[in-house]
């Protein structure tokens, strides 16, 4: 994340970001708050009560016509016949080779019509890919992303403090799944899915009451939280991200992701049989856990060595505020991977003691 640009591009809520405090920095494109008052207040927030974060900077896609299913089942790994009307499903969507395009969300809303959300650096990229492989598949993608405003309600106490403000029983909405309700007569599409390892929700509405909502979210008495809580927050709970434990470099399998490429019987998709060849006989590198035994903090693309040879890098890599120690995630050669294997991570220069440790560092969902 770099300081803010002039000419970068800003949410419906940028305004509301500045007058709270927030320091914005450069992501994707986007000026986006980093922080309020500090990533680690904002972290335990989230994990002891809740947290309200500006995601419109991510990418929202409304897919429709009578072959959305069969088309989704051929430009994703993940299995649409586990899905229903009303509920949402995590995927990749994978090149040949099998390496990832993007990972992403999308939500069932009827059996020919989709809601999808992607990352903010892949938008245009996703929306060519998607047009590019319709061909004869009776599928039209609107690209609404800059129409509305997306916000991301985490944390245990979210239920307790959102329902008082809508007009359907939370209680009712199981984890993946979505509604339509309404706040203030406003009306929301809220789904019980996140990025931080807590229960909580993702919201999306149009653009013209990003402020309304923001606020009423806010009073509530949530906390504001920026770019930094959520990477710690999807550190701890080991949620992949894209350009980091997955990429146009690296696939799902090597990622950890191996349950997300379904054998799909009689359907063909992209990425499909060298997906299904590395589930079957392995990859030369896996993704593990990291602790750094020596004092330090660990960070993206600092090496890894095992007795003086290279064995691999670091994906991601922080602080974290609930276990009050650095962690990381990092790709090695697969003769490496098993928990408590001793290695050397190269800081600034010098090789520190780390270990490999088991996943997730946290767990509550």
């Amino acid at each position: 994340m770099k300081s803010e640009k002039l000419n970068s591009r800003k949410t419906p809520l940028y305004e509301a970001h500045r007058k709270l405090g927030a320091r914005m920095v450069l992501f994707s494109g986007w000026s986006m708050p980093v922080q309020y008052e500090s990533i680690v207040k904002e972290h335990e927030a989230v994990r002891s009560n809740a947290g309200v974060f500006d995601i419109s900077h991510m990418g929202e896609f409304l897919l429709k016509g009578k072959d959305v299913i069969p088309f989704l089942q051929y430009i994703m790994i993940n299995d649409l016949q586990l899905l229903e009307v009303s509920k949402g499903q995590y995927s990749c969507m994978c090149y040949e080779n099998g390496t990832v395009v993007d990972d992403l969300f999308y939500y069932e809303e009827q059996e020919d019509f989709f809601r999808m959300i992607v990352n903010a650096g892949n938008i245009e990229k996703d929306f060519k890919w998607l047009n590019k492989h319709i061909k004869d598949y009776d599928v039209n993608v609107q690209d609404v992303s800059t129409e509305r405003c997306r916000l991301a309600f985490q944390g245990p106490k979210t239920d307790d403090l959102l329902q008082p403000l809508l007009d359907i029983n939370l209680s009712k909405l199981n984890r993946f799944y979505f509604k339509h309700c309404n706040l203030n007569d406003i009306p929301l599409f809220i789904a019980r899915t996140g990025y931080t390892g807590e229960s909580g929700f993702e919201i999306s509405f149009d653009n013209q009451y990003s402020e309304e909502i923001w606020n009423s979210l806010i009073k509530t008495g949530a906390s504001p939280a920026g770019l930094g809580a959520r990477d710690s927050l999807r550190l701890e709970a080991c949620y992949s991200l894209y350009g980091h434990e997955i990429s146009d470099k690296i696939t799902p399998i090597e990622a950890g992701l191996s349950w997300l490429a379904k054998p799909k019987e009689g359907i063909e998709y992209l990425g499909k049989q060298i997906l299904m060849k590395q589930k079957s006989e392995g990859t030369e590198r896996t993704l593990v856990g990291l602790n750094l035994l020596d004092k330090g903090i660990i960070r993206e693309n600092y090496k890894l060595f095992k007795e003086g040879n290279e064995i691999g890098y670091v994906t991601s890599g922080g602080f974290s505020p609930t276990l009050k120690k650095t962690i990381g995630l990092g790709l090695v050669k697969n003769q490496f991977k098993e928990v408590g294997t001793e290695l050397e991570i190269e800081i600034r220069g010098k090789k520190l003691e780390g270990i490999i440790v088991s996943t997730p560092f946290y767990r509550n969902v």
